[in-house]
């Protein structure tokens, strides 16, 4: 889909592609108008009220409000994940340093998937995939874990905190890269899109006598919409260039785990 290849695209040709695109259809309203070509045809639709470019904006407005709501409701959700894996990651740690746990081997492991995910996995996930370090770190450190919990081959009850936060992390982990890939749907944009040129096309409706006032208004739309899109759209992947959420939790963790326990 073209909107999808839209949104994977660098910042700065999220906002050129829209800004030409809605410049170009202002532009070619305004021709249409105006043009001796269709001057004749166009002008016997004068008078339209302002009410009827009022009756249109709202309902602009709603379906922006709800694709927004989605992008920043992912961004949430993604912040979030990532302060999680923080916490069960500490939480691991915790555990083995006041107990008399394993602690040169998990805390090793700990260090090992955290690095990982900072160092491998966040660059992968700009392109929507993970990394191979980090889940070879996250499998070593639930079988560290959870190596309690087997006997002779075969799974048995265990409370073994450690392997329940282990298990718990792959899930994490998990939650975190679908949200690495996980676009709004691709008809709500659409949707979006469609009804942002009928409102200019409605506004062109309203100013048909002359040309000084449909070009403020054209102009003023327009450039209210492509802010508003843009800023939208380049929230659209929370692990993607430019406003990525960053790994900061995770990487704070590598200050605390000592380097000495590799």
């Amino acid at each position: 889909m073209m909107i999808e290849k839209w949104l994977i695209l660098p910042a700065a040709e999220i906002i050129f592609v829209l800004s030409v695109f809605f410049g170009f259809t202002a532009s070619l309203l305004h021709w249409l108008t105006f043009s001796e070509k269709c001057r004749d045809r166009i002008q016997p639709f004068r008078g339209v009220t302002p009410s009827f470019f009022g009756s249109v904006i709202p309902i602009l407005g709603i379906l922006i409000g709800f694709l927004s709501n989605d992008v920043w409701d992912n961004n949430r959700k993604a912040a979030d994940i990532v302060r999680e894996e923080a916490a069960e990651l500490t939480s691991l740690y915790g555990l083995v340093a006041v107990s008399d746990l394993p602690y040169d081997d998990i805390s090793r492991a700990i260090r090992s998937y955290a690095s990982a995910v900072v160092e491998r996995e966040w660059p992968a996930m700009t392109r929507g995939e993970a990394a191979a370090e980090a889940e070879i770190a996250q499998d070593n450190l639930i079988r560290i874990a959870t190596k309690d919990c087997t006997s002779t081959g075969i799974k048995r009850n265990c409370d073994n905190p450690l392997a329940e936060i282990s298990m718990k992390l792959r899930e994490t982990r998990s939650n975190r890269l679908k949200l690495s890939t996980d676009n709004t749907e691709t008809i709500k944009w659409s949707s979006v899109l469609f009804l942002a040129l009928i409102a200019q096309i409605s506004v062109a409706s309203v100013h048909l006598e002359r040309r000084g006032p449909q070009i403020a208004a054209m102009t003023i739309f327009t450039s209210a919409v492509i802010v508003l899109l843009s800023l939208i759209a380049l929230h659209e992947l929370p692990f993607a260039p430019p406003l990525v959420v960053k790994p900061t939790p995770l990487s704070d963790l590598l200050k605390i785990i000592p380097e000495s326990g590799l």
